[in-house]
């Protein structure tokens, strides 16, 4: 019976440590605004609850990496915000999703605005 208890400690804490690793590594996100394509590689890294990395931004041409702040994961779920610097100043972005296996999928949403974006990420190779 202790036998037992203990492989079922052992066994749950791999399937936690599994479940919050799937978030780690890179993924490419990519969307259409008008004719020109934006792409955004996500490069994380989960420890325990916690979640850092950077969201790199590309867009006619131009790149820009941003770090992520206040990173969470739960299980399969994650979420962060990033702080955008544009021509009329700094925005937060809040993203929260879960990942299933090779994709992510969840919501961006700009700080003071209504509505949320969808995304969909796929783990880069």
């Amino acid at each position: 019976m202790k036998k037992l208890a203990i492989l079922t400690m052992i066994l749950c804490a791999v399937s936690f440590a599994a479940a919050a690793a799937g978030v780690d590594g890179k993924w490419i996100s990519e969307s259409k605004r008008g004719d020109n394509t934006i792409q955004q590689t996500l490069t994380l890294k989960s420890d325990g609850g916690s979640l850092t990395g950077t969201v790199e931004t590309s867009f006619n041409g131009n790149s820009r990496s941003t770090d992520i702040k206040n990173g969470k994961v739960d299980g399969n779920k994650f979420s962060f915000s990033m702080v955008q610097r544009g021509k009329q100043g700094e925005v937060t972005v809040t993203w929260e999703g879960t990942v299933n296996g090779d994709e992510m999928n969840g919501t961006q949403k700009r700080e003071g605005g209504d509505q949320s974006r969808p995304f969909t990420a796929k783990r880069a190779n």
